[in-house]
């Protein structure tokens, strides 16, 4: 009898280490890096290969990187030597922090600054060099498809109802399913938060980007100059998009610039509503950025007016923001990590 409680006991306790083992190898510790214009943001999370869910966030942070700001400064369309070398400290902090966390594989994308750059590629040549991390330069349209999976990880919003909009430092993406089984993107290069102030400052103001960091204080004649100039942008937009809107589909405000920057001054309870948009913007016309007395205050002004000419434009009423980047579906899309050799760790 006891021969066969222990045999029995072997073979549950073979088949939970087997159980265990099998669950285990379908999890995968993963970094993913989005090189922003504004900043650097990556995540480390343990994702599940087979059902592409993430298990658990191990880590989720962001580092300023002005890539953007140095290139409205530049003469030549390059990062300097400045911005480079942040950069590259950025990146070996980030390699140091993967190594501490046991990361498996790493995936670096790069987006509105690095398209427009000069020197880019030269500069990821180095990263690599001496990172061992590849950087991959993605197109516009792709930044728009990320951002739509990153809002959809959640599976809070229908996917056929919902439209997810990302303002980035240096360009923005509006973009929803369509009926071909694809995704329909709308983009901006040039309408990002930085680039749509740097037109306030620049076009209409007439003043030196390089010289000037906020158009504030603004005067009632810049606000209607900035508010035609991104409605004409936004009624471009795709049928598509706009039909969703007007079936009053979910608009999804994604990343830190709805969640921390919009949402505080301009909400409703969970909404971003135009009333609270107006009420910031009336409120904050011919004040300057210490009147304001915002941790944002030298974009705070001109993001409002972005977010509501396009909303008038497309006849949206209120957005969701949401807490989330488009680190999180990054980490979840196969296609990315497939090529991806495991990273070496340092021990």
């Amino acid at each position: 009898m006891t021969s066969f409680i222990q045999k029995l006991f072997i073979v549950i306790l073979t088949t939970s280490l087997v159980s265990f083992i099998q669950v285990n190898a379908s999890v995968e510790r993963r970094a993913a890096i989005d090189i922003g214009s504004g900043g650097t943001k990556v995540a480390i999370a343990d994702v599940d290969t087979e059902s592409n869910q993430i298990i658990e966030i191990i880590l989720d942070t962001s580092f300023p990187v002005p890539y953007q700001a140095a290139l409205d400064k530049s003469v030549d369309g390059t990062f300097d030597v400045e911005t480079k070398e942040l950069g590259l400290r950025t990146f070996k902090e980030i390699k140091e922090i993967t190594n501490e966390y046991q990361v498996q594989k790493i995936v670096a994308i790069a987006t509105s600054a690095f398209r427009k750059s000069n020197n880019s590629k030269e500069f990821i040549s180095e990263i690599e060099k001496q990172t061992n991390i590849q950087v991959q330069i993605i197109p516009q349209r792709e930044e728009g498809a990320i951002a739509y999976f990153s809002a959809l990880a959640s599976g809070e919003f229908n996917p056929d109802e919902s439209v997810v909009w990302d303002i980035g430092t240096g360009s923005l993406q509006i973009t929803t399913a369509n009926t071909n089984g694809g995704l329909t993107v709308y983009m901006g290069e040039q309408m990002g938060s930085v680039a749509f102030k740097n037109y306030i400052v620049d076009a209409i103001q007439e003043n030196e980007i390089e010289d000037t960091i906020s158009p504030n204080p603004m005067s009632e004649e810049d606000l209607k100059a900035a508010d035609s100039y991104a409605r004409a942008f936004a009624r471009k937009a795709y049928p598509i998009i706009k039909q969703k809107i007007q079936a009053e589909g979910t608009v999804i405000g994604i990343g830190r610039l709805f969640y921390h920057s919009i949402r505080p001054l301009a909400s409703q309870g969970d909404v971003i509503t135009r009333s609270g948009l107006r009420n910031f913007i009336e409120n904050s016309l011919n004040k300057t950025d210490e009147e304001l007395n915002n941790p944002f205050a030298h974009v705070d002004v001109s993001n409002c007016i972005l977010t509501l000419a396009i909303m008038k434009a497309l006849h949206i009423q209120e957005i969701r923001p949401i807490e989330t980047t488009t680190t999180k579906g990054l980490l979840v899309s196969p296609s990315y990590y497939q090529a991806v050799k495991p990273s070496n760790i340092e021990k």
